[in-house]
């Protein structure tokens, strides 16, 4: 996977479940995690960006 920032924009609690809102830096990308805490949602992101592959068409969405 590319070296990709990550930044933890929100942290709140959704029906008695912790969750985080990560963005991409350098796009307009948000991704929504369930984690116990910020190096947990952090992971998370990563492993969800490998998994729908979004690691190999993310430059289409780098903000210029």
């Amino acid at each position: 996977m590319k070296n990709l920032e990550l930044e933890i924009l929100e942290e709140y609690e959704l029906l008695g479940e912790k969750r985080f809102r990560v963005k991409i830096k350098g796009t307009k990308i948000v991704l929504n995690v369930s984690a116990e805490n910020n190096e947990e949602a952090i992971k998370k992101a990563k492993e969800l960006i490998k998994k729908i592959r979004l690691d190999e068409v993310i430059d289409q969405y780098r903000i210029k």
